[in-house]
C-alpha cells in the first residue's frame, strides 16, 4: 500500500495598517491538519506586528480570523485525503483487510470494552465451580436440580412425538379414504393437494416444539450455570463438611449387561501396567442411555468424572452411507439439556462443516491430508493416522468447552475407519462417543486382517483418547452391534480373537504416546448372543492378553 502524506504546511497571512497608515503583513507556516493552541499561533501572529498594534483592541479579531482559517484548510485537508484513499481503494492500491485488521487493534488497545479478556472465561469458571460442587456436600442436590430440568425436557419431547404420532395416523386415514375415491368424487390433484397440506401440517407441528424446546433449553441451560456459579460463593463461606464419598454409593444405580466377566492384566516390556478388561453382552444404546431415565440418582459416577482425568468413552460402529450418529443415541441425547458442551444437534453441525471443508481442501489440493481449526469443539480423525480436524486444546479441556436429527450430508463423505467424535453430560455412561465409520455388510461377514481401516481407526481412537484423559473405553468386540445368521461360531472366534489381539498390542503401544494409560477396556458383544458362544469368547480373554494369577509358594522345609 503506497502510504500517504500524513500532513501539510500551509501558510497564514495576516494583513494589517499600521499606526502610520501602512499597510503591512504578518506570516506564519502552519502544519495541517492542526489540532494544537490557537492562542499559541496567536502570539506568533502578534509578534510580527508593529509593538504599537499589539496594545490596540481591534486586533483582538487575529484569533478569529485565525481559528476561521484552520478550520477551512483542516476540511479541505480531509476532503483531500479521503478522495485519495477512495481513489487508491478503487486502483486496488490499499489493503483494506490490513487497515480493518489494523483498526480492530487500536481499538483494542484504547477501549476497554474491545479489549480482549484477561482472566478466566465463562466456561472456565463455571468448570471450576461445578467441579468444586461435586465433590462437596451439594453434590445430591445438583443431581436432584438435574432431573427436574430433565423431566421438562422429557415430557416435552414425548408430548411432541405423541402428538406428531396422532397427526400421522389422522393423515393417514384421511389420505387412504381420499384415495378409495380415487376418479369417483377425488382427482389425482386433490390427492397432491392434501399431500402438501399435510406435509405443511406436520411441518407446523413439528417447528412449533423444536422452537419451543430450543426456548426451554437455553433458559435451563442459563438458570442452571448461574445457580452453579452462586452455590460455589454460598459453599465456601459457610464451609461445610463434604460428604464422604462412601456414603453416596447407594445413589447410583447402573443398566447390568445380560452378561459379563472381568479379568485383570499386566502388559508391557518391561515396565508392568495393570489394566482391568471387562467382557459384557449388552445393546450399545444402553451404553448411551438418558441419565435420568429412571427415578434413581444415577449419575453420581458421571458427575464425578465429567472434570477429571478419567472419562468414559465409548465407540459405536457408523455405516458411511448415513454418516450420522446413532438414531438412538441422538433421541437421548435429547431427552435433556445438555449443560456443559453444545446439544448434540450442534456438534454434528460443526462436524458436518469440517467434513465439508475437508473435502474442499481435499479437492483442491489433493496432497494435503489434514486440517486442524482451534475455533472448532468437535474432533474427526482419518484411518491413516492423520488428525482430520481437531480444536487445539489439550487433554479433557478439549471435552469441555466446544447432529441431530438431520443427518450429515451424504456429499461430506467419511471413509471406513475414520471417526467422529461428540462429547456428552447427560448420557449414563459415556462422556465421549466415538463414531467409527464401517461399512461391513451385516448380512455377509467378511474376514479382515490387523490393516484394514476400521483395525486402524481403532488405534487411532484409542490413541485419541490416551491424549484426552479417556480411562475407560468401550468397543466392540466383534466389530458389530447384532448378530446375524451368518456369523457363525468360528468366524466369532475367529474376529475376537483379532480384535483381541489388535487391542492388546495398541494397549501396549500406548506407554509411548504418553498422555492417560487406559485402566479399563470393555469388550462389548451384542446383547443378542448366545450364553454358549458368550462364553467361549469371554474364556478366550485370559489365554490372548495372559491374566495376572498370583503365584502360590509352597514351603517345603517344614
Amino acid at each position: 500500500m503506497v502510504e500517504l502524506d500524513k500532513t501539510k504546511t500551509q501558510q497564514f497571512c495576516y494583513k494589517y495598517m499600521d499606526h502610520e497608515g501602512v499597510q503591512r503583513e504578518a506570516t506564519i507556516d502552519v502544519i495541517i491538519p492542526y489540532d494544537d493552541s490557537l492562542e499559541e499561533l496567536t502570539t506568533q501572529v502578534l509578534a510580527q506586528m508593529d509593538p504599537m498594534m499589539r496594545l490596540l483592541d481591534e486586533n483582538i479579531g487575529i484569533e478569529k480570523v485565525l481559528q476561521k482559517f484552520i478550520d477551512v484548510e483542516n476540511q479541505k485537508f480531509r476532503d483531500e485525503y479521503a478522495e485519495e484513499l477512495l481513489e487508491k481503494v478503487r486502483n486496488n492500491e490499499i489493503d483494506v483487510e490490513e487497515i480493518i485488521r489494523e483498526t480492530e487493534r487500536h481499538y483494542k488497545e484504547e477501549l476497554i470494552q474491545f479489549a480482549d479478556r484477561v482472566g478466566p472465561s465463562d466456561e472456565d469458571i463455571f468448570a471450576q465451580s461445578f467441579h468444586r460442587l461435586v465433590h462437596s456436600s451439594s453434590l445430591e442436590e445438583i443431581l436432584k436440580k438435574e432431573r427436574a430440568y430433565s423431566k421438562v425436557i422429557a415430557n416435552m419431547t414425548k408430548e411432541m412425538d405423541k402428538e406428531v404420532e396422532t397427526l400421522n395416523n389422522t393423515q393417514q386415514e384421511e389420505m387412504e379414504s381420499k384415495i378409495n375415491q380415487l376418479d369417483i368424487t377425488t382427482t389425482p390433484e386433490d390427492i397432491n393437494n392434501l399431500l402438501a397440506q399435510q406435509y405443511s401440517t406436520q411441518n407446523y407441528v413439528r417447528k412449533r416444539y423444536e422452537s419451543e424446546l430450543e426456548a426451554k433449553i437455553g433458559h435451563q441451560k442459563n438458570e442452571y450455570r448461574h445457580w452453579i456459579t452462586s452455590q460455589v460463593s454460598e459453599l465456601f463461606q459457610s464451609s461445610p463438611v463434604s460428604t464422604p464419598l462412601g456414603n453416596r454409593s447407594s445413589m447410583f444405580i447402573s443398566q447390568q449387561p445380560s452378561m459379563e466377566e472381568s479379568f485383570t492384566i499386566h502388559l508391557g516390556s518391561q515396565l508392568k501396567h495393570m489394566h482391568n478388561i471387562r467382557i459384557l453382552s449388552s445393546n450399545v444404546n444402553d451404553l448411551c442411555s438418558p441419565l435420568y431415565a429412571d427415578e434413581s440418582l444415577n449419575g453420581l459416577n458421571m458427575a464425578l468424572g465429567l472434570y477429571s482425568s478419567s472419562l468414559c468413552g465409548v465407540v459405536v460402529l457408523t455405516p458411511s452411507v448415513q454418516a450420522q450418529a446413532n438414531k438412538d443415541i441422538i433421541k437421548n441425547a435429547n431427552m435433556s439439556t445438555e449443560f456443559h458442551f453444545n446439544q448434540i444437534d450442534d456438534q454434528l453441525e460443526k462436524i458436518e462443516q469440517q467434513i465439508r471443508q475437508l473435502n474442499i481442501n481435499s479437492s483442491s489440493t489433493p496432497s494435503t491430508k489434514s486440517l486442524s481449526t482451534a475455533s472448532t469443539d468437535v474432533s474427526l480423525n482419518s484411518a491413516d493416522g492423520t488428525d482430520v480436524a481437531t480444536n487445539g486444546s489439550d487433554k479433557n479441556q478439549s471435552l469441555q468447552s466446544s447432529a441431530s436429527n438431520s443427518p450429515i450430508k451424504t456429499s461430506a463423505k467419511l471413509k471406513t475407519g475414520d471417526f467422529f467424535i461428540t462429547k456428552h453430560s447427560n448420557l449414563s455412561q459415556s462422556h465421549v462417543i466415538f463414531h467409527l465409520i464401517s461399512d461391513e455388510p451385516i448380512n455377509a461377514p467378511s474376514e479382515i486382517n490387523s490393516r484394514h481401516p476400521v483395525i486402524l481407526g481403532l488405534r487411532n481412537i484409542l490413541k485419541t483418547a490416551s491424549r484426552h484423559d479417556v480411562t475407560t473405553l468401550t468397543i466392540p468386540a466383534l466389530l458389530r452391534h447384532e448378530m446375524s445368521e451368518d456369523m457363525t461360531v468360528q468366524w466369532c472366534m475367529r474376529r475376537a480373537e483379532l480384535v483381541f489381539k489388535c487391542a492388546k498390542g495398541f494397549m501396549i503401544e500406548s506407554a509411548s504416546w504418553g498422555g492417560a494409560e487406559l485402566s479399563t477396556l470393555q469388550l462389548l458383544l451384542p446383547h443378542d448372543i448366545s450364553e454358549e458362544l458368550f462364553s467361549t469368547l469371554a474364556s478366550m480373554v485370559p489365554n490372548v492378553f495372559r491374566v495376572a494369577n498370583p503365584k502360590i509358594l509352597v514351603d517345603t522345609t517344614k
